[in-house]
């Protein structure tokens, strides 16, 4: 199967995004995305968009074209 260089672009940028929210969660007190009132760090938020962005550079790096081997 031939690897298709957009969607592994795609799939990188989102680990970027993901990043950056593991990051906003892990460092600001908020209720961003939250049912609660009082702000908070919310770790387990944090979590999860730190293993997305993990899972998003690993799909990227099955999705990218391969080099051809001789």
């Amino acid at each position: 199967m031939k690897g298709s260089r957009p969607l592994a672009l795609a799939l990188v940028v989102l680990a970027v995004i993901f990043a950056i929210a593991a990051v906003f969660f892990f460092t600001v007190k908020t209720t961003f995305l939250t049912t609660g009132t009082h702000p908070a760090v919310h770790w387990k938020h944090a979590i999860v968009f730190a293993v997305l962005a993990v899972l998003s550079l690993v799909a990227a790096n099955f999705a990218r074209p391969k080099a051809a081997v001789r």
